[in-house]
């Protein structure tokens, strides 16, 4: 059992990365980081969602499946499975140099942004 206020620190760092993601973003300055740091952001958001209503932290970065542990407690995750799926592939692509270069576009990366800033609102409405 974790501390019932313990999700918020969990929140509150997520929105750091998120803001990270803009600011990266808005500075041109890498679509790659922005594309992890949104990742991170909707990471740390699911896990907080969950450890506010499990008490349990979860473990693992897969974005679907903590989407599908967050249905557990909101049928509604469903509805962003197609969306932490599209994030779900910067994960690793944008942690460990590759033999060829990720290119993000900026098409992508303002989708990574809009999904982001969607489900963390999501989040705070039901939290």
């Amino acid at each position: 059992m974790v501390d019932s206020q313990r999700h918020l620190d969990w929140l509150a760092m997520a929105k750091k990365d998120f803001h990270a993601a803009q600011v990266l973003f808005e500075h041109n300055i890498d679509n790659s980081l922005v594309c992890f740091h949104c990742q991170q952001a909707i990471e740390k958001y699911l896990k907080g969602y969950l450890l506010k209503n499990s008490k349990l932290l979860c473990e693992g970065h897969g974005l679907i499946k903590l989407c599908k542990m967050c249905e557990q407690f909101n049928e509604h995750f469903q509805i962003y499975l197609k969306d932490v799926a599209f994030i779900n592939e910067y994960y690793i692509e944008t942690r460990y140099p590759a033999d060829e270069p990720l290119i993000i576009p900026d098409e992508d990366t303002r989708e990574c942004i809009a999904i982001t800033e969607k489900i963390l609102h999501f989040i705070d409405e039901i939290i």
